[in-house]
């Protein structure tokens, strides 16, 4: 007998490069217009800011949010002198937040406001995950969580470690399925996707072509850095990089998304 999925879910994650294209142009109503073409259910977006001086003082996630109509969290990972960068969730879903903290990290330093705006952030900032809990199809509890890890390699590592440990995760005893996704800045090759892919399927590795995985830089992708994993009563139906003059432009990275069915636990 066939089984019907309880709902579908459509995720997208994107580093959306505080809002800034590649024309120099900042304009959060563009990042909003490349998600709402692919109406995604669950979005997990990096390099996010408010009221920061380079950015217009824009209060960007809530600016995004309120184009969309979704509920949003934002989490700063820097805030200096009244002024945030970070990542966030929104979601056509109400959420709960579950955990929402620093990862670990070799180096916690002051971020002065003209150091860290914009070239030290990359290499120095302290980096953050969210924890959500989200009620699907009224009956199904799913975890979206979304981070933006380190570009030191040792770092990510014990970073992807602390999120799949007991303080997090806690895999060895994990029952909800999940999709966990962000910009991982590291690509299949690397020690901390092999430890996530042990727990985890990776949405891109259904694609035939390595190259249309690659998502950074995005006028001509070179990396594949941003990820969407996934466990539990999922199954992926599609999987799209979208590479198109918009997303081209809107940001330095191409967005990720992918099309799960959800079945009831169990099933």
């Amino acid at each position: 007998m066939k089984i019907n999925p309880i709902a579908k879910i459509k995720v997208m994650t994107y580093n959306v490069h505080s809002c800034r294209g590649l024309d120099g142009r900042v304009l959060p109503e563009r990042i909003a217009r490349v998600i709402e073409q692919f109406n995604p259910d669950l979005v997990a977006l990096q390099e996010l800011d408010v009221n920061r001086r380079w950015s217009k003082r824009m209060n960007q996630p809530f600016l995004i949010a309120q184009y969309l109509r979704m509920h949003c969290h934002f989490q700063p990972t820097i805030a200096v002198e009244g002024e945030h960068y970070g990542i966030a969730i929104l979601s056509r879903y109400p959420f709960k937040i579950k955990k929402s903290e620093d990862l670990p990290s070799y180096s916690k330093k002051s971020f002065p406001g003209k150091s860290y705006i914009p070239l030290l952030k990359y290499f120095s900032e302290p980096r953050h995950a969210i924890w959500t809990s989200v009620i699907i199809g009224g009956i199904e509890e799913v975890y979206f969580v979304n981070t933006h890890l380190s570009l030191r390699a040792k770092e990510r590592f014990e970073q992807v470690k602390s999120i799949l440990g007991q303080e997090w995760l806690n895999m060895d005893s994990h029952k909800v399925p999940t999709i966990f996704c962000g910009d991982f800045n590291e690509g299949p090759r690397s020690r901390g996707y092999q430890l996530l892919k042990a727990s985890f399927g990776e949405v891109k590795s259904s694609m035939a072509h390595k190259s249309s995985r690659k998502t950074l830089f995005s006028p001509l992708p070179l990396f594949e850095v941003d990820h969407i994993f996934y466990n539990g009563n999922l199954r992926v139906e599609s999987v799209n990089v979208p590479n198109t003059p918009l997303t081209r432009i809107a940001s330095d990275h191409l967005p990720v998304i992918a099309d799960f069915s959800l079945y009831q636990g169990g099933q």
